[in-house]
């Protein structure tokens, strides 16, 4: 899909948080835009963006599968920097035996960065870079002032809602490219702040911003299995669709 075919390109959200903080971890992920008319080395495709049929965004940044995601490389599941993330927000939540909220998120940045070969001891004391604005030159439409002004460096005088989206933005860039935990914590804490949908095709299931929740029971279930799917569907508390909420996913603030 990706190394073959051309079809898998960074995300516009994961550009503009790693532009923004000048994260070392952009070429080990991605490879750089090939056409020059760019305003960064490294650009992404907005989801729910009207894509024209290929080559028009071919020059945009695709996932690195030359050196870091070759067909031969390990799959990650769960990483160390994961663990110490886990750890950074049992801490920020009083929670025994966790540790200093501090040092395991910078022990989990820090790990991150080693792991991917990049280690750069000042990353974690920049207070002042921040997400950079989205331009898609291609499609001016899609383009999105940054959503979120989050900055790495830990703020011990910050409000834990703050901290949680540091510790949160963080882990979602360390986690890179394990997809399905990453959708997982931004359904469970609303971090990092992810740019809405260009276009929402849902017909008002799904919300534009907060995007797709679950995903609905296949069709084999209700031909193979309609007893259970029945009781599954009673016990969602609402339609069987993308947009609503598992049991975990509560409409409710963090803290």
């Amino acid at each position: 899909m990706t190394a073959s075919y051309g079809d898998n390109y960074a995300n516009a959200s994961i550009t503009s948080y790693m532009t923004g903080y000048n994260d070392p971890r952009l070429p080990v992920y991605f490879t750089p835009n090939t056409d020059p008319g760019h305003t960064t080395e490294y650009t992404g495709i907005r989801i729910g963006s009207n894509i024209p049929p290929k080559p028009f965004y071919s020059g945009f940044a695709l996932y690195n599968t030359t050196s870091t995601f070759t067909i031969s490389a390990p799959e990650m599941l769960m990483t160390a920097a994961e663990v110490w993330f886990l750890k950074a927000e049992a801490a920020l939540r009083g929670w025994s035996g966790a540790g200093d909220a501090r040092t395991d998120y910078e022990t989990g940045i820090n790990t991150s960065l080693l792991q991917n070969g990049v280690p750069t001891p000042g990353y974690v004391s920049d207070a002042t870079s921040k997400p950079a604005a989205f331009v898609d030159y291609l499609q001016s439409a899609n383009s999105s002032p940054a959503l979120s002004t989050v900055t790495i460096q830990w703020d011990p005088a910050a409000s834990n809602e703050v901290l949680l989206e540091k510790i949160i933005t963080q882990k979602w860039l360390a986690m890179f490219p394990e997809g399905q935990e990453a959708w997982t914590e931004f359904r469970r804490t609303g971090y990092p702040r992810l740019f809405p949908l260009v276009t929402n095709n849902s017909g008002g299931t799904i919300d534009t911003k907060i995007q797709i929740r679950r995903i609905p029971y296949p069709q084999s279930e209700a031909t193979l299995n309609p007893d259970a799917e029945k009781a599954g569907i009673q016990l969602l508390g609402g339609p069987d669709n993308g947009g609503t909420r598992l049991w975990w996913d509560v409409n409710k603030g963090n803290f």
